[in-house]
């Protein structure tokens, strides 16, 4: 996503108004994001204010940049949340069968967002704004409760998203399905319950963010050639879950600190059960084989164990290695590595651990 492209715009040119809560703005900023991207591409501005509005669609080779003192506010109206549109099957990535947790990208209850990136590329968000998701409740919603996502992507590809915050999020900060060469950097996530989830992912970086979250901190599967480096991470479930197979997976230079500071919607609890929890079948049917998982000079402080890896019966292990690994105040185990399958995980490396 080239940061060079000429064509500004302000979401004001297009009639949207601040600071009032009776006014949804979604119309001016997708007409302003619709008037960039017609141009060849480049920015639109969200100036300083609060702007109410519903869902929003991101564009090829636009960049909303969210200013100092910006905040995208989600609306209180649920109809005001679009499901996704998409022609992609996404039903490998359905997780949940059979519980209350259940979760299709068909589902309109479950894909309402507030952003969309649905097919793009060249694109993204960045600035020191902020997103209020709102905390929209719907009672059709996962659980009987969770409303939209803040940020939903589908078959994406070379995406930027940097230095903004998220609160607030009635579901996922961030849900992701099938996005290459996307980097989230510098992003700033407190409460909702999961931050960054993605669902089929390669050549993905999220680096130096501060996540912490009510549910999984980061979370998702099918990754290929992901980083994830000099993140802070404070969960009131898992740290980083990965709940589908992965291979080349990278996991440097992380801090995980327990308790959660915002406590887990459904339980109440704040305790910090796995820093990485690597489970593939552990919320559905997801074969494939795990292989190739990198963990390097992380810190875990009063979480129940720094790494559990427990396989389901359609997943195989290759590799895990655990290097540099400094734990304190471990609550329950240092390692668990077991599978609820015939199939046994080829080798777990530790080295220089403490």
């Amino acid at each position: 996503m080239s940061l060079l492209l000429s064509v500004v715009i302000s979401i004001l040119s297009f009639g949207a108004v601040a600071n009032n809560d009776s006014i949804n703005n979604a119309g001016a900023i997708n007409q302003a994001i619709s008037a960039c991207a017609q141009q060849g591409g480049g920015t639109v501005q969200v100036p300083a204010g609060t702007y109410v509005t519903g869902s929003v669609y991101l564009q090829s080779r636009v960049t909303l940049r969210l200013e100092r003192g910006a905040v995208l506010r989600g609306s209180a109206r649920l109809a005001d949340y679009a499901p996704l549109q998409t022609d992609m099957d996404l039903s490998r990535y359905e997780s949940g069968q059979g519980t209350v947790n259940y979760n299709s990208a068909t589902d309109p209850q479950w894909s309402r967002a507030l952003i969309f990136g649905v097919g793009i590329h060249h694109a993204g968000i960045e600035g020191p704004g902020h997103i209020d998701g709102a905390d929209v409740r719907n009672p059709l919603g996962e659980e009987h409760m969770r409303g939209p996502h803040t940020i939903l992507l589908a078959g994406c590809s070379d995406m930027r998203f940097r230095d903004f915050s998220i609160t607030r999020s009635a579901n996922y900060a961030i849900l992701a399905y099938q996005i290459d060469h996307t980097r989230f950097n510098a992003l700033t996530i407190t409460g909702g319950w999961d931050g960054i989830h993605i669902r089929g992912a390669r050549h993905i970086s999220i680096d130096r963010c501060n996540l912490h979250t009510g549910d999984d901190a980061l979370a998702g599967g099918y990754w290929a050639d992901t980083r994830i480096d000099r993140c802070l991470i404070n969960s009131s479930c898992n740290g980083i879950r990965m709940i589908m197979p992965s291979e080349r997976v990278y996991i440097t230079r992380c801090r995980f600190e327990g308790p959660g500071t915002h406590p887990h919607h459904t339980s109440g609890r704040t305790a910090t059960e796995t820093g990485i929890y690597l489970q593939p079948g552990g919320w559905g049917k997801a074969p494939g084989r795990m292989d190739r998982i990198y963990i390097d000079r992380c810190q875990m402080y009063n979480v129940l164990a720094p790494v559990t890896v427990t396989l389901g019966e359609d997943n195989t292990a290759g590799t895990i290695s655990i290097n540099r690994l400094t734990g304190r105040k471990i609550g329950h185990m240092a390692l668990s590595v077991k599978s609820w399958g015939t199939a046994p995980t080829h080798q777990v490396i530790i080295r220089n651990s403490d």
